[in-house]
């Protein structure tokens, strides 16, 4: 099958697959049956030259920017999730471990223990599983997880669909948000979902920015200054996410990173994560399925 990349992709994926990814020609567009790519890169010219396309797989392990209404209905597309676990898993016991010492303040603050304490992870995947991982073994958490399914079940003390949110949250004295943005998770985190959390609660988004409210957050870290909130990812506003202008900054339980636990952390994460698409791609030749198979419905 003719696969073609539009970023350049490391040489340990050409040791597995054959990828053209420099001097793309119009015949290579017309020809390709695999594209790999960022979401973003997808546009209708792009798609318009692509006549035999028949699968999309991405560098991303998120695909909310990826425009399904132009893609044909019998191109698959597999995303790349699962490919920055251990690195966003890092970043948000970074936050934690930040937002519960006081790591970064201008003064002096009460700091939190997260030894034995209540975790729930929202989102039972690749991260998520690493964040639980972390947290059984290194601060003996009991961990609690919402989500669809579960990856490596056998890092969670228990295991709840999504309909029982409302209820655990109530329990947890740590939050981890992983879940991807989509149309069940946009604004899921609430005003109204946050409101009753217990008192000195750690509150941690490395899913999406939009998959928490941004009024509604503020609005709970005004009102519950024992309430603290470390967040990787940002809301985006005229298609771009905006780092820097939000009121958040201006609270003292509030700490951030400028979108830096996966790809954009370092060279080798990035080239890591590319390689583990080019093996998926792999899979998919080899065996005719692969792994993190996108679900349209789920954004259309």
């Amino acid at each position: 099958m003719k696969i073609i990349s539009t970023e350049k992709v490391p040489d340990e994926c050409k040791n597995i697959i054959s990828v053209k990814d420099e001097n793309l020609t119009e015949e290579d567009y017309k020809n390709a049956e695999i594209l790999l790519t960022w979401p973003g890169r997808v546009n209708s010219n792009l798609i318009d030259k692509m006549p035999n396309l028949k699968v999309i797989q991405t560098f991303s392990a998120g695909v909310d920017d990826l425009n399904f209404s132009i893609i044909p209905p019998h191109v698959k597309v597999f995303s790349n999730a699962g490919a920055y676990s251990l690195s966003v898993a890092e970043h948000a016991w970074a936050l934690i471990l930040a937002s519960a010492k006081g790591v970064g303040t201008k003064k002096r603050t009460i700091v939190y223990d997260v030894s034995e304490k209540t975790l729930l992870i929202l989102g039972g995947g690749g991260i998520g599983s690493e964040v639980a991982r972390i947290g059984k073994t290194a601060f003996r958490n009991y961990v609690i997880g919402i989500s669809r399914s579960f990856k490596k079940p056998e890092w969670f003390d228990e295991k709840h669909g999504m309909i029982m949110i409302r209820e655990k949250i109530k329990e947890a004295d740590i939050i981890v948000d992983t879940l991807p943005l989509n149309k069940q998770t946009r604004s899921l985190l609430n005003y109204d979902l946050l409101k009753d959390v217990k008192r000195n609660v750690i509150i941690v988004n490395v899913g999406r920015g939009e998959t928490v409210d941004e009024e509604g957050i503020y609005r709970l870290l005004k009102e519950r200054q024992d309430v603290r909130f470390g967040t990787d990812v940002f809301w985006r506003k005229d298609g771009k996410e905006d780092f820097y202008n939000t009121k958040l900054w201006e609270l003292d339980n509030f700490t951030g990173t400028l979108h830096t636990a996966g790809a954009y952390g370092n060279e080798s994460i990035m080239k890591r994560a590319m390689f583990i698409a080019c093996l998926n791609v792999k899979k998919y030749i080899d065996k005719g399925v692969a792994d993190n198979e996108v679900r349209r419905e789920d954004y259309v």
